[in-house]
């Protein structure tokens, strides 16, 4: 937006957000101008509605009520702007709105699937880690493992997990494992290669991403095809290291995965113990 006239329009608006109220009432009576400003040209000001966003998301009392005013018809020409920052702000914001389990369907409902995951899609990390993280947080609702596997998230979620920076595979590690606690998707993760990405991510130090690793390899060790797939690419020994480690997080998981495989915890073949820490 250009010129005199968004000048003037912009200057109307007084963003309110010191108050549950006032934040409300902002939405309520400014939402079509701030969609223009969010659909519009100038990166300035749709980095300004996203930043106010991505703020206000952060607090849970704001959460449920930038859904339930139209928070996402808001965000949708954000996820679209030319504007690496205002994207980053966007996926933000949508992954602070996910963690509401009642935002979780309504952002399926109203094409929250559909934004982030086009997100993937962007080539900088910032905008990656959010919207795996928003999609990690989706997946845990029942109905939506399925709607982000139909919408077509899975095999991008795979190939960040084998491409992307160690931040970035944290959360696309995370949202496949928790699309794996669904029979299709559990099956579909395996058909489509994203075991092994996931078993190789288990080769990193990072605490955080091993226990993505060993929580995914559990709830991938179910079938029957994806455990002859574990275990032709290795991630049996993998999982013996890895419920050997400190960090219980990490071992029990692992602990559990062997199990579904049907081995116990023992020293790898070369009879060496883990020095994982």
């Amino acid at each position: 937006m250009g010129g005199k006239g968004s000048k003037k329009q912009r200057d109307e608006i007084t963003f309110e957000t010191t108050t549950d109220e006032g934040f409300t009432n902002t939405l309520k009576r400014d939402l079509h101008v701030l969609i223009a400003y969010a659909s519009g040209a100038d990166p300035s000001l749709q980095r300004e509605v996203a930043e106010r966003l991505a703020n206000e998301a952060v607090k849970t009392e704001r959460q449920k009520q930038i859904v339930d005013l139209g928070g996402l018809e808001l965000l949708l020409p954000l996820t679209k702007s030319e504007d690496v920052e205002v994207k980053r702000l966007a996926a933000h914001a949508l992954a602070n709105l996910s963690v509401s389990a009642d935002n979780q369907v309504k952002m399926a409902r109203e094409g929250g699937v559909e934004m982030l995951i086009t997100l993937l899609e962007c080539e900088n990390m910032h905008v990656q880690r959010q919207a795996a993280k928003a999609l990690a947080n989706l997946g845990v609702n029942v109905d939506n493992k399925e709607t982000i596997a139909t919408k077509g998230g899975i095999p991008p979620l795979i190939k960040l997990a084998q491409e992307a920076e160690e931040a970035v595979k944290i959360e696309a590690v995370a949202a496949l494992a928790n699309l794996a606690v669904n029979d299709d998707n559990e099956i579909a993760i395996g058909k489509l290669g994203g075991i092994e990405p996931i078993i190789e991510c288990g080769n990193s130090r990072n605490t955080e991403l091993l226990a993505q690793c060993s929580r995914a390899l559990r709830n991938l060790s179910v079938d029957e095809s994806n455990k002859g797939i574990i275990l032709r690419s290795g991630g049996d020994h993998l999982l013996r290291e890895l419920a050997t480690v400190a960090n219980d997080r990490v071992a029990a998981q692992a602990t559990r995965a062997l199990n579904n495989l049907g081995l116990d915890v023992a020293r790898n073949d070369e009879g060496k113990s883990s020095n994982r820490k």
